[in-house]
């Protein structure tokens, strides 16, 4: 879904450059099918400053039984937050170099490295950004509101995932919203119509 020249300017016109050879972190957060990434992909397309990393990269690999989770564990589990925080956000605070190995969906596996330089502005989109443990690294965020119903349909769409999944990921989205409340927590809320 492409976004408006309205809503690309209103974000990018809010984005804190880097100070002094410090990285600037911004976080794009929103649930499942709310937008995020479609926003984050055009927001790193206008400028060669913003380096785009992928939420979708620090799940994983799971070998416990996923499918017998209660949606709080689900909200516990699924994302790597102590994986973000300590391979990707603390380094780049310290103005280090970040490294981490991206979750391959297919296999189940961690694999392939990638390397994240401190400069410019560090945009990460994807769902759980804005729980406690980590909006102290944000120097920006977004949060991308969009109604249930479009959100599920869009997740239905893609075809990737059955109809008991996306019910076991929205319980689990819908626990992270109340116990974190990721929309009163952002800097800026877009509508991801």
């Amino acid at each position: 879904m492409p976004y408006g020249e309205d809503v690309l300017t209103a974000v990018l016109s809010r984005l804190p450059g880097p100070s002094a050879g410090r990285v600037s972190l911004v976080c794009i957060e929103g649930l499942g099918g709310s937008g995020k990434t479609s926003l984050a992909r055009q927001l790193a397309a206008r400028s060669a400053d913003i380096t785009l990393v992928h939420g979708d990269d620090f799940y994983g690999p799971e070998e416990r039984d996923w499918r017998s989770w209660t949606p709080q564990q689900g909200y516990e589990r699924y994302f790597d937050h102590q994986r973000v925080e300590r391979e990707l956000l603390r380094p780049l605070r310290a103005g280090q170099v970040a490294r981490f190995q991206r979750y391959d969906w297919e296999s189940n596996t961690l694999d392939g490295w990638v390397s994240v330089e401190p400069r410019g502005v560090v945009l990460v989109e994807g769902v759980y950004l804005l729980r406690r443990e980590l909006r102290g690294y944000w120097d920006f965020s977004v949060y991308v509101d969009t109604p249930r119903e479009l959100r599920q349909a869009r997740l239905y769409a893609r075809g990737e995932n059955d109809a008991g999944w996306i019910a076991r990921w929205a319980a689990a989205e819908d626990y992270y919203e109340q116990a974190e409340q990721p929309a009163q927590a952002a800097d800026l809320v877009v509508s991801g119509y």
